[in-house]
């Protein structure tokens, strides 16, 4: 599969996954590219739709099984690069005893590489500890490189990288704390879209992010 792609994933929800996503179409927007977005289950779509101004497409296993999510991913893949934003926690999904219709799932459906996304607000050290976790719970977690989000300041970076070097993880963007870029949560997904377009400017404005794209 000849597809430029790449999944952004979560440690949990509320780690920065759409705003990071709006950020990255964003910024390959604006260098020339174009960007068709997808995401994980079937909640919260119009977020990336309003960024990318091209309809995003949800990949629910549950819903529609793996043969239709790998067709449905393949045959509106028509654009430069193709990004899928994933759903609460990395490998959460339909059942606990195994990966059913998680992130991970529809990274390994689609073969795509993953970066996963940690919230660096409250830990230093421990962070290599929760991106190894994630790095070995699964024998092929297809994670590839890490954005670290709501960095303190500089000597918390340093921390943060000194603390993934096991790993052997790119860190592929370092993300200030920030509190405009946070976008509010409700049962089942983020605010409704008109709330998003209220803050869309003051968030485009700040989506100069430390972000070392691929």
């Amino acid at each position: 599969m000849k597809i430029p792609r790449i999944v952004l994933a979560g440690a949990t929800s509320g780690v920065g996954k759409t705003s990071i996503t709006c950020s990255i179409i964003y910024a390959l927007q604006k260098r020339g590219f174009s960007v068709q977005p997808f995401k994980v289950g079937y909640i919260d779509p119009s977020y990336l739709s309003t960024i990318s101004k091209n309809e995003t497409y949800n990949l629910d296993v549950w819903l529609m099984g793996k043969k239709q999510v790998l067709e449905s991913f393949v045959s509106h893949s028509n654009s430069d690069i193709s990004i899928i934003e994933g759903v609460m926690g990395y490998y959460d999904g339909f059942e606990g005893n195994s990966n059913h219709a998680s992130t991970h799932h529809v990274a390994s459906i689609t073969k795509s590489p993953v970066i996963l996304v940690l919230d660096a607000s409250k830990t230093a050290r421990s962070i290599g500890a929760t991106a190894l976790g994630f790095q070995k719970f699964h024998k092929n977690s297809r994670i590839v490189g890490v954005i670290l989000n709501k960095i303190g300041s500089k000597k918390h970076e340093i921390l943060c990288r000194d603390a993934l070097e096991k790993t052997k993880l790119s860190i592929i963007g370092v993300i200030p704390k920030n509190p405009i870029l946070n976008l509010e949560s409700r049962h089942l997904g983020l605010k409704i879209l008109y709330l998003f377009l209220k803050i869309k400017q003051k968030l485009i404005k700040n989506l100069k992010l430390k972000l070392q794209l691929l």
